[in-house]
C-alpha cells in the first residue's frame, strides 16, 4: 500500500517534461515496449506485482554498466546472458519526477546510498507514490553511478507523450557491448 503522506509530498513536486533518446537491453524474444517483467518482478522504482515499467538508460554506457551490475549481482558472466537486443527509443514525456538533484532527493528523504543499494524499498515506495500521483516516470541517477536512468510508467503515459522504438541491434558477445 502506498503511503498517503508520501503521495502528497510527491504530488507537490514539479512534473518536468523529458524529450530525448534512451536505451534498453532485453532478451531477444521480449516485447521492447512491454514493462511486464518489471511489473511482475519489480525493479528499483516499482515494487513486485505492481505496474509496468520500462527501465531505460540515457546513453549506452549506463545501459552497459547496468548490465554488468546485473551479471555481477548474480555471480554470472556477461556471456551467460547473451545474446540480447539493445533497443534505441525516442521518448517524449510531459510529467516526469526528476530525482537527479539533491533538493528533490532531500525533500523525499532519498539518500545517495538508497539510490545505489541492493535493497530497493526506499526507491520503490517513491516510485509507487509517483505512479499513484500520475507521473509518467522517474528520472534518476543510475545505481551504478555511471549516468542517468529513466523509468517509464507505461500505463501512465499520456496521450501527448510517446515512447517509440527507433532501432535495435543484437549483442552476441561481450565485445559487442
Amino acid at each position: 500500500m502506498v503511503s498517503e503522506a508520501l503521495v502528497a509530498r510527491v504530488d507537490r513536486l514539479d512534473r518536468i517534461p523529458f524529450q530525448g533518446t534512451a536505451y534498453r537491453h532485453i532478451e531477444l524474444t521480449r516485447d521492447p515496449l512491454s514493462g511486464a517483467g518489471a511489473r511482475i518482478a519489480g525493479g528499483r522504482w516499482n515494487p513486485p506485482e505492481s505496474f509496468s515499467v520500462l527501465y531505460l538508460g540515457l546513453d549506452t554506457d549506463v545501459v552497459t554498466a547496468e548490465f554488468q551490475r546485473l551479471a555481477a549481482r548474480q555471480a554470472r558472466a556477461l556471456a551467460d546472458f547473451l545474446p540480447r537486443r539493445l533497443y534505441t527509443y525516442a521518448v517524449q514525456l510531459v510529467a516526469v519526477l526528476e530525482v537527479t538533484g539533491s533538493v528533490v532527493r532531500e525533500e523525499l528523504g532519498l539518500t545517495d546510498e538508497a539510490l545505489a543499494a541492493d535493497e530497493l524499498s526506499a526507491c520503490q515506495e517513491i516510485g509507487a507514490a509517483a505512479h499513484y500521483a500520475g507521473f509518467e516516470g522517474v528520472l534518476a541517477p543510475s545505481a551504478t553511478s555511471h549516468g542517468t536512468v529513466l523509468a517509464v510508467f507505461m500505463d501512465n503515459v499520456q496521450a501527448e507523450s510517446s515512447v517509440e522504438v527507433v532501432r535495435d541491434r543484437i549483442w552476441r558477445a561481450p565485445a559487442d557491448l
